[in-house]
């Protein structure tokens, strides 16, 4: 061959050398590009998930505030003995964790009761009482902000000093009392208990985490995040900020600048579903540059590296070339034939998606699949001589391997390696070397390479979901247990161990016999739907006790999806069941008093008719015929006046036993209010006469339709009005006003412009035999006519209340509500 022949394959391979060294410094920039990119992109996704857990857990705990106040505001408002609602907020407090107190609060901000010691019996004055928040309707909840105070008696207390950052968020539930006082159940949300949360499931010290309102204000939040609770952060609500996005109707998304801390962040948010806060996670953009330099000097000094060693190895490549290009002429044919050989193995393996390789005894290439190729994006005849563990990074493991193998004691061997790939992601390989002898002594290597980089990371995500649930699971506060399909244990919790008094050790594996975990029966049917239920039960410790359980089960997936097993949670209920059943026995007491009560004013009511009539009948018959002696004639008129007031006496007594034993069933039917009201009114026009008072109606023209019976309600009408004229001065007025209320209801209003009723005496006043002590002494009757209106409003579903007037003058007005009805409903039966 020419002389300029045999030197150009040499200047090819050192040519071939620069190239790729070049290509393997490119590959490694768009590498490290790459890197920076899916460095972020893998930041975004762990912040949402995070920003997912801490708005979950921060919704849960407003929700679990939110049911027991609800709870306890339906046992308040039954009235229940203040022994039982003390026990209750002391057993709501110890059971919900991240409350800091519960209180029950009248109108005027004095603390009926309290689970904290230090707040019973404390008086909130009108500032502090209105910082709570807006007043909730009568079953109704409301959230307010962050105050700083350590506990309700503190904030009523001026001069009160508390450190920065230590507070509450209240949580509000109105109500209305038995006796119609309006109420507050407020729970004492500790924002510590949300940020320790916060803290644990971030894990990171450059992380920073917070839940704050619409307003900027930080309600809780990580000792990263470089703010108290109660500080406003203006710069959440400038453009581009989070909290201008959710105020733009967002509910989560993602940002870069600054958020709760100045610098630049990168960082998640996601608003709370119904309620006005955000939870917020951000990580500064410096750390994130931080990472990627750490990657820049892991794999771009390598890469620099290997780079040196292919023009080093590039140029004795070149002096080797020009050695065997003179032997080169005599090997042609040989190696035409072996060639022909390779192209037949190479276009069967090329087929196969591992790496198929073969390596001389030193370990360099002498062959490899189209599998290349594809990883690396390279043709297979530029890795063709080079050693084999340079296709993996120089990987020590393989090295070794070659290094002084006798060819008599090779073994195979299986190791791993990694291999930075032309995407610039990172394989794993597990690769499989076998010797192979040849007759002549020679050792060469044959192997495969398979990619198990998809295996490798599903194992590290699934350690990583089994840390966190674990981690879930040991931080219950609740007993929690995990079981198979078979009922044996899989996990406990510590506060399983703690109830059972069983160590996780030895339960594990076994079959779980507790009567209050199994119910063969429901737990197969959920087992086999999947899903979740609840339910009550019994449990009877190691010490003989017995107690109430609130159990709920649900079902977790196999990895085809189906139900594998059951986790189960339960709760001590035993101390409120026992408050429940102790309320429960006080106001069956209670009711049968009032009825043996009312049986026997009944029964004696009765029994005095029969010689009042007789009375009344004697006088009569006396006056008639000492009509010539006046004196006499007074002496019996008098009897007959004083038995009148007897037998009314009686007659209402009668009245009220018989609506409270439901004695005379009402008769009910659909009627208008209006014509009812008038025919009393001109019922009594010879009374209003003879007081010489003056009647103002404003019945309107629209049907005031109610559901109730004619004769009670003309009852109750009757002695309101009646009522009225008895405290009204000689030649006043009276104003009738009936009308529908803003809630839809029937409103009837009687006022007068008499002496009016005390402001402590508004309710007494409808107790039997209770008169107003404005008007006991003047007024006369028996004390029994506003207690009869009352049972009658509450037989028909309505109220009835009194009042002084508003306008600045004296005067009572008694005011009536029933709700209202339709005509064309359907016609009920008889109550």
């Amino acid at each position: 061959m020419p002389h300029r022949s045999r030197w150009r394959p040499s200047i090819i391979t050192a040519g071939a050398g620069v190239l790729l060294a070049a290509v393997l410094l490119a590959g490694s920039g768009y590498g490290l590009l790459r890197e920076r990119r899916e460095l972020t992109v893998e930041t975004v996704a762990r912040q949402s998930l995070l920003v997912r857990v801490l708005e979950d857990h921060a919704r849960r705990s407003l929700d679990g505030a939110q049911i027991a106040l609800a709870g306890l505001a339906d046992v308040a408002a039954r009235n229940a003995p203040p022994e039982v609602l003390q026990a209750l907020l002391d057993q709501t407090q110890s059971s919900l964790g991240f409350l800091r107190g519960v209180a029950l609060l009248d109108e005027t901000g004095r603390v009926l009761a309290a689970a904290d010691p230090a707040d019973r019996g404390a008086f909130l004055s009108p500032g502090a009482l209105a910082s709570l928040g807006p007043w909730p309707a009568a079953g109704r909840d409301s959230i307010g902000g962050f105050i700083a105070a350590r506990s309700l008696a503190s904030l009523g207390q001026e001069g009160a000093i508390v450190p920065p950052g230590v507070g509450f968020i209240p949580v509000l539930h109105g109500l209305r009392l038995l006796d119609g006082r309006p109420a507050l159940l407020v729970a004492l949300l500790n924002p510590d208990a949300l940020a320790n949360f916060q803290q644990l499931t971030l894990n990171d010290p450059q992380a920073a985490a917070a839940l704050v309102d619409l307003g900027g204000h930080v309600l809780a939040a990580t000792s990263g995040a470089e703010h108290l609770p109660g500080e406003q952060l203006p710069r959440l609500l400038a453009a581009g900020a989070p909290l201008a996005a959710v105020r733009a109707g967002a509910e989560l998304g993602r940002w870069e600048g600054p958020g709760l801390r100045e610098a630049d962040q990168l960082g998640a948010y996601r608003a709370l579903r119904a309620r006005p806060f955000v939870v917020l996670v951000e990580l500064p953009q410096a750390e994130l540059r931080r990472q990627w330099l750490v990657s820049v000097r892991d794999l771009g000094l390598p890469s620099l590296g290997i780079a040196a060693a292919l023009l080093a190895l590039s140029g004795v490549g070149a002096a080797a070339l020009r050695a065997r290009e003179r032997a080169a002429l005599q090997l042609d044919q040989a190696q035409r034939e072996v060639a022909e050989r390779e192209r037949e193995l190479s276009a069967i393996f090329g087929s196969v998606q591992d790496l198929l390789f073969r390596t001389d005894a030193a370990g360099r290439v002498t062959f490899i699949n189209e599998g290349y190729a594809r990883l690396s994006g390279q043709a297979v005849s530029r890795v063709l001589g080079r050693p084999l563990q340079e296709l993996f990074g120089g990987s020590p493991a393989v090295a070794a391997l070659f290094d002084a193998c006798d060819a008599d004691e090779a073994l195979p061997h299986e190791l791993r390696a990694e291999w930075l790939a032309a995407d610039g992601q990172a394989r794993s390989f597990e690769i499989h070397l076998v010797p192979l002898r040849r007759h002549d002594g020679l050792l060469e290597w044959v192997g495969s390479a398979a990619d198990v980089s998809s295996l490798m990371r599903a194992q590290a995500e699934l350690r990583a979901q089994l840390g966190l649930a674990r981690s879930l699971l040991a931080s219950s506060p609740l007993p929690m247990a995990v079981l198979d399909d078979a009922n044996r244990y899989l996990d406990v919790n510590r506060a399983w161990e703690q109830f059972t008094g069983r160590r996780r050790g030895s339960v594990l594996g076994r079959r779980a016999d507790e009567a209050a975990l199994r119910d063969d029966v429901r737990d197969n049917e959920l087992l086999a739907r999947g899903g979740e239920m609840s339910y009550e039960t019994a449990w009877e410790g190691n010490d003989g006790r017995r107690r109430d359980l609130f159990v709920s089960k649900s079902t977790f997936p196999d990895a085809q999806g189906r139900p594998m097993g059951l986790v189960v949670c339960f709760m001590d209920i035993s101390e409120f069941r026992e408050a429940e059943r102790a309320t429960r026995a006080a106001r069956d007491a209670a009711l049968e008093t009032s009825r043996a009560k009312s049986d026997f004013i009944a029964n004696v009511s009765h029994e005095l008719r029969t010689p009042l009539q007789s009375i009344l009948g004697f006088s009569e018959i006396g006056a008639l015929r000492a009509r010539q002696d006046l004196r006499l004639a007074e002496l019996f008129a008098d009897v007959h006046r004083a038995g009148q007031r007897m037998l009314g006496l009686v007659n209402d007594l009668l009245d009220l036993s018989k609506i409270e034993r439901g004695a005379e069933p009402l008769q009910l039917q659909r009627l208008d209010l209006n014509p009812l009201a008038a025919e009393v009114a001109r019922e009594l026009a010879p009374l209003l006469a003879a007081r010489g008072l003056t009647l103002h109606t404003a019945l309107g023209e629209a049907e005031l339709v109610v559901l109730g019976d004619p004769l009670r309600l003309q009852q109750l009408l009757r002695n309101l009005l009646a009522n009225a004229i008895r405290f009204s001065p000689a030649g006043g007025s009276i104003e009738l006003t009936a009308r529908h209320d803003a809630d839809g209801d029937v409103r009837v209003d009687i006022a007068d412009h008499g002496p009016g009723i005390p402001p402590d005496e508004l309710e007494s006043v409808f107790e039997a035999f209770v008169q107003s002590s404005a008007t006991r002494d003047a007024a006369g009757g028996t004390g029994l006519g506003l207690a009869i209106c009352r049972r009658i409003a509450q037989a028909h579903g309505g109220r009835v209340w009194a009042g002084n007037r508003a306008d600045g003058g004296s005067g009572a007005v008694v005011t009536l509500v029933l709700p209202t009805t339709r005509f064309g409903d359907a016609a009920p039966g008889a109550a």
